[in-house]
């Protein structure tokens, strides 16, 4: 009887980490992909014969684009604008977050139906821009963080999982004398480190990622974040093979390896930072989705 029961056991392991490996390899499978083109010769890319392995190793697209003019600046605005624009929206969300958490704060059910409404139905783009330009933000980093600063969705998770600590906690630190800032920074946030890592691991990849607010409020080159450099570079090699003779053809960096590079570093400050966030991740989605 313990015998059977100890193989059917092993066999149920054995059945649930080959699944989740398999779901593993499925899902590292398309950046693998990238990775072996961002590495291979641009014939070898363009007759399909690069799969999960590179196939006539070369760097030269990871060359072509560290050589470009605007990279490091566009690197470096990336970094300013995700270092400032997470902190600003981490102290926006927790200060929004908190006291709608409080079951007495006055007004607070028509506070929450307004969020939600505006969550719903977002502004349209053409106000959007007439209130960014009325504010003097038009070619200002504060542009793409400003107005991105609180997110609706991660600010109610934030909210749900305040809600869901015991009120006793904060009733005996305001009978020992604490104020409400008090009990925010020494009791709550201490006790919400798992979902503060995983909304920060959120907005950090939403400011990086930023395309579309800089093509729109970003006119100076210096300025520009790393995506919108990436997306010109690509555009003029893309013009350079439609303009050149065959022989200029043959010599240029492929511009499908150069696609595939782009993405590959684009994504490395991501990949670097998420295996510090990750014993957070899972951990403060369902500690902040358990009441609502």
């Amino acid at each position: 009887m313990v015998t059977s029961r100890s193989f059917w056991y092993r066999l149920e392991t054995f059945l649930v980490y080959a699944a989740a490996g398999l779901f593993a390899f499925i899902v590292a499978l398309p950046f693998l992909h990238t990775a072996a083109r961002s590495l291979s010769a641009e014939a070898p890319i363009l007759r399909n014969e690069v799969y999960l392995w590179p196939v006539r190793v070369t760097l030269d697209a990871y060359v072509r684009i560290i050589k470009a003019g605007a990279f490091w600046t566009a690197y470096r605005n990336s970094s300013i604008i995700m270092v400032f624009g997470t902190v600003t929206s981490m102290v926006m969300t927790t200060l929004c977050a908190y006291p709608l958490s409080r079951r007495d704060l006055p007004g607070r059910s028509v506070l929450m139906t307004i969020i939600v409404i505006q969550m719903i139905f977002p502004p349209g783009l053409i106000p959007f821009y007439f209130t960014v330009r009325g504010l003097g933000m038009i070619d200002k980093w504060s542009a793409l963080i400003i107005p991105y600063s609180l997110n609706t969705f991660l600010m109610i998770i934030l909210r749900s999982y305040f809600q869901g600590l015991p009120r006793e906690l904060e009733e005996s630190a305001i009978i020992d004398g604490a104020n409400d800032m008090q009990v925010l920074m020494h009791i709550m946030l201490p006790l919400a480190v798992p979902v503060i890592g995983t909304l920060t691991l959120f907005y950090a990849v939403g400011y990086w990622n930023q395309f579309f607010p800089a093509v729109i409020f970003i006119n100076s080159g210096n300025k520009q974040p790393l995506q919108v450099i990436l997306r010109d570079l690509i555009w003029s090699t893309a013009l350079a093979y439609q303009t050149a003779s065959p022989d200029q053809y043959t010599k240029r960096a492929g511009i499908e390896a150069l696609k595939s590079a782009s993405v590959i570093v684009a994504a490395i400050p991501m990949l670097v930072a998420y295996p510090f966030l990750q014993r957070y991740f899972i951990k403060g989605i369902t500690l902040g989705a358990v009441k609502g």
